[in-house]
């Protein structure tokens, strides 16, 4: 037996049986404030505001540091599905390496949702992380782990998620 229940953007379909629900994701991070733990030669053509603005061409950059990072404020809490991060396009692609992916619910409080090992080995190459069931939080981070000195230069990172009460 099914259940169509129909809320305003979102469609969920419910199994009554197992009590189960599907709904339709989005993409939570679009337009969202987002931090850099530096900005390239403090060069506006990096800012961290590019790197969710839906265009793959853009890409945002931090000096080379050890450990450098990206933060998404998506303003709310949401369930996080899955969380993609796309390779430059123009060079230099295997700057993308051993990422880790974590959702919080502060920026004090994150949880690892998932790793990449890399190195990405093609220009726009998409990363795809899924998040375990249930992972609930208001920020996302994209790290680079590993290296005495990196830089984080991903095009575009989308965040697959629903918003919850």
């Amino acid at each position: 037996m099914f259940l169509l229940l129909l809320v305003p953007a979102l469609v969920y379909i419910c199994y009554v049986d197992i009590i189960t629900c599907h709904y339709e994701l989005t993409n939570v991070a679009y337009s969202k404030p987002v931090t850099l733990s530096s900005l390239f030669d403090n060069d506006s053509r990096y800012i961290g505001s590019k790197v969710v603005n839906g265009l793959f061409s853009d890409l945002i950059a931090t000096t080379a540091e050890r450990s450098p990072w990206l933060r998404i404020d998506l303003g709310a809490r949401f369930e996080i599905n899955e969380i993609e991060v796309f390779a430059r396009t123009d060079c230099c692609v295997n700057q993308l390496h051993d990422v880790d992916f974590k959702v919080g619910g502060s920026i004090h409080h994150m949880h690892r949702c998932g790793h990449y090992t890399g190195p990405t080995t093609a220009k726009g190459q998409r990363i795809a992380v899924f998040c375990p069931r249930n992972t609930i939080g208001r920020y996302v981070q994209i790290q680079i782990t590993k290296g005495p000195s990196n830089y984080l230069t991903p095009a575009e990172v989308l965040v697959w998620g629903v918003k919850v009460n």
